[in-house]
């Protein structure tokens, strides 16, 4: 009983940050929808934190940001029917890092550019009356610098962990693995391992985990070669740009984040994904770790069968005990182990972070969704 009393006011204490966060975030310029999204910030991250499997609040979630992201970008185009001027003002706009002499602009859909600019003192104003916001386009070098701060300052903290929490993209291949049953098996991509007890484990062969690298490259040497900027390559209103870029990305779509994750129920899109590659390289800094106490797993490979990323191999939990740099902490492993042996931890250490992991990444979500939650209301509100 005492046990569940602390564990209900742990919970209060780190529920509390993410109202707080969401009050002062949302109420410039509409206090009362401040109020609003820190009462519903607050309660969710309160019942995911005191839930036992926190899976089955996660997921709808994370789904949940796709269907905001998607909701954002057909509001945009299709309400008011308003499709033809938000073609031209894609085909229009800026692609490039800087530009000088650039001043105030307004928009009314944030491209990669622009995206950051809500956190650096709110360098980004919305006007619920004209359902816009205002914005300085980067005019230096210096100021394009300014405006990776944010983006890096997540990356370092949260590493692969985006994929799995944060990334609007991320929730239509975990949309699309709902089920058990495999259609598609994919051997001529994977390697096998046979355990103690005989069972085949099945992964990844290492070059496939490669091509995400190979894809990374690939797009900063394009980018260089046709002299637009590389952060635009997952934005939106750079893929409306052109239509040959629209119809190539929305393929890669289709297959990557529909069908082979239908079919397979794992996460494909993830395994090509340049910036998925980039999170990869920095995850070793990340101060948050999933790794297994040796004293209580007992090899049933339970997490390696439940991983949808092919992060966990009996090869890992030999060596390091520990997933690979594609974890994205989803917790599948942790909620999945009879033992209890698997779990989120401060760097390589036994301290437990799972929900101080579950806090921060709901004030980060609050603060990355702002365009597109204000969007919307500005929409249907």
């Amino acid at each position: 009983m005492l046990s569940r009393f602390r564990s209900k006011i742990l919970a209060l204490l780190l529920t509390l940050p993410v109202a707080g966060f969401a009050l002062w975030w949302y109420s410039h310029p509409l206090p009362w929808f401040g109020v609003l999204m820190a009462l519903i910030s607050g309660s969710f991250t309160f019942l995911i934190i005191n839930a036992k499997r926190k899976m089955s609040l996660q997921r709808p979630l994370f789904i949940g940001l796709f269907g905001v992201f998607l909701g954002t970008i057909l509001s945009v185009v299709y309400v008011d029917n308003n499709t033809a001027a938000f073609l031209d003002w894609a085909h229009r706009h800026t692609i490039a890092y800087y530009r000088i002499g650039e001043t105030v602009r307004s928009t009314v859909f944030p491209c990669t550019l622009t995206l950051s600019q809500v956190f650096l003192g709110r360098a980004a104003n919305y006007f619920p009356s004209t359902g816009s916001w205002l914005v300085s386009f980067p005019s230096s070098l210096h100021a394009f610098l300014l405006i990776l701060i944010p983006f890096t300052v997540t990356t370092l903290l949260f590493g692969r962990s985006i994929c799995g929490w944060i990334c609007p993209f991320g929730g239509l291949p975990e949309a699309m693995v709902t089920g058990n049953k495999t259609r598609w098996s994919l051997n001529f991509l994977k390697k096998k391992s046979v355990v103690e007890d005989k069972k085949e484990i099945e992964g990844l062969q290492d070059w496939v985990k490669d091509v995400k690298y190979g894809v990374l490259l690939a797009s900063l040497l394009l980018a260089v070669s046709l002299a637009f900027p590389a952060v635009c390559l997952l934005c939106p209103v750079f893929w409306l740009s052109s239509l040959p870029v629209f119809w190539v990305i929305i393929g890669l779509m289709v297959v990557f984040a529909l069908i082979l994750p239908f079919m397979t129920k794992k996460r494909w899109w993830c395994q090509i994904c340049p910036l998925g590659a980039l999170f990869a390289m920095i995850d070793k800094i990340s101060i948050f770790r999933v790794h297994m106490d040796k004293k209580k797993c007992d090899r049933c490979m339970d997490c390696v069968y439940e991983c949808r990323m092919y992060a966990l191999t009996p090869e890992g939990l030999d060596k390091d005990l520990k997933p690979d740099e594609d974890c994205i902490r989803c917790g599948r492993c942790i909620e999945v182990c009879p033992e209890k042996a698997a779990d989120l931890y401060f760097f390589n250490t036994s301290v437990k972070a799972r929900n101080i992991f579950i806090s921060l990444t709901m004030v980060a979500i609050l603060a990355w969704y702002t365009w597109f939650i204000f969007i919307l209301l500005g929409k249907f509100g």
